[in-house]
């Protein structure tokens, strides 16, 4: 099973099979629609304020846990 490549290495090899000076039957084909898998959704980037969200608790959780420790001495 082969898997899709990205659009970087699709840049890549559109630029290489233009530039390369190869007659079209020595270079490899690009896979076939029917080739590629499947996932059961859409492979979704995680949005920049989850992120920042996440970071956020780690910092406020962190100022609890010193101030608790502060505390307790």
């Amino acid at each position: 099973m082969k898997f899709r490549r990205n659009k970087g290495e699709d840049k890549l090899f559109e630029q290489w099979v233009e530039h390369g000076d190869l007659p079209p039957e020595a270079t490899p084909q690009k896979e076939s629609p029917e080739e590629v898998p499947t996932g059961k959704g859409k492979n979704k980037r995680l949005s920049p304020l989850v992120y920042i969200l996440v970071g956020a608790g780690v910092i406020i959780w962190c100022i609890c846990l010193v101030l608790l420790l502060m505390q307790s001495c």
